[in-house]
């Protein structure tokens, strides 16, 4: 899959203060994604690739299947290896206020904390996502959150469009980000063919 960028207040060159591979890294994910059925199929290839490169989880995609897909070139990664090296509080969205919100993945660097939501639900779900990245920020513990939505679920998914109404979009995200005014820096991922 290829990928369409937003930086909200930030940049690939402040990315590249967090880690210099940080960028590539998430890009070349993307694109190793097969097209996929499904969302379910999307979170499941994002887990075996994200977790490959040592990114700590919140939680098993449901069903998840016990070896990734031959297609991602991963190996034969155990669940129980992952499982075992997996740093679920990085994912915690506060340590100070009683919010039990998750991102779905993360990654500590010297800079900062580092989250990915990857958001295949509603865009009400997006909006949490975006108020998760701010709490952390505020707690002076994140330095860059991820939000990985379609570009265009009406095309990626023609198949399924009663399935998919009202899902989070790339260009509802970039246009909406400036109004909220955030202060926090995301990198605003779109996922197209």
């Amino acid at each position: 899959m290829k990928s369409e960028n937003y930086f909200y207040k930030c940049s690939q060159d402040y990315l590249n203060t967090i880690d210099l591979s940080l960028y590539n890294e998430i890009v070349a994910v993307i694109s190793i994604l097969p097209k996929r059925q499904t969302q379910a199929e999307i979170n499941y290839d994002l887990f075996w690739l994200l977790t490959a490169k040592g990114w700590s989880f919140d939680t098993f995609p449901s069903s998840l299947p016990n070896t990734p897909p031959a297609g991602l070139g991963i190996g034969n990664t155990a669940l129980s290896e992952i499982r075992n090296k997996n740093n679920r509080d990085l994912c915690r969205t506060s340590t100070t206020i009683n919010a039990t919100w998750h991102s779905d993945f993360a990654k500590g660097y010297d800079k900062g904390l580092v989250q990915i939501e990857a958001q295949f639900g509603k865009v009400e779900s997006m909006f949490k996502d975006f108020c998760g990245f701010k709490i952390a920020n505020h707690e002076k513990r994140l330095a860059l959150g991820i939000e990985i939505v379609l570009s265009q679920p009406n095309s990626y998914f023609i198949h399924r469009k009663s399935a998919i109404s009202g899902m989070a979009y790339f260009d509802i995200a970039k246009t909406t980000l400036p109004s909220i005014d955030l202060d926090c820096p995301i990198w605003l991922i779109g996922i197209t063919e």
